[in-house]
């Protein structure tokens, strides 16, 4: 079970609408339930085309995309929002199983404002929102 954090340190961060995109359906539903309980609007995609057309019409303030997905990476998910209007000032936070050094320049390089290794935590994934500009 995930501990919730502090709802003091969830400020107006916990009004931000967030796109979760993995394929793993049960990281998917766990991470989109613990945000809505946390008081996030959330929206849920399982490949990188579905992200770009959920993002498209939610508009989503921060995303949590994970690395690995079919069809379009999440490189590929990145690139195309950095490319969008709706969507090119997403903050997008990476999340993977992938720690390396690596992979965590390639986050830097792909677009990405955040890198996050799961297993995540309440507390990583609410201080990671944190951050979005404006909260």
């Amino acid at each position: 079970m995930i501990a919730a954090p502090d709802a003091g340190r969830l400020g107006r961060a916990a009004r931000l609408r967030v796109l979760v995109v993995d394929d793993h359906v049960d990281c998917v539903l766990s991470v989109g339930r613990l945000l809505e309980a946390l008081g996030f609007t959330v929206s849920l995609a399982f490949d990188g085309f579905g992200a770009l057309a959920c993002a498209t019409e939610f508009r989503p303030q921060a995303a949590l995309v994970d690395l690995s997905l079919p069809r379009l990476d999440g490189f590929g998910v990145a690139e195309r929002m950095r490319a969008m209007p709706e969507t090119r000032d997403t903050y997008l936070i990476a999340m993977t199983g992938w720690g390396t050094d690596e992979i965590r320049a390639r986050v830097e390089a792909g677009g990405f404002d955040r890198h996050l290794v799961k297993p995540l935590s309440a507390n990583v994934l609410t201080d990671a929102l944190g951050a979005v500009r404006g909260s």
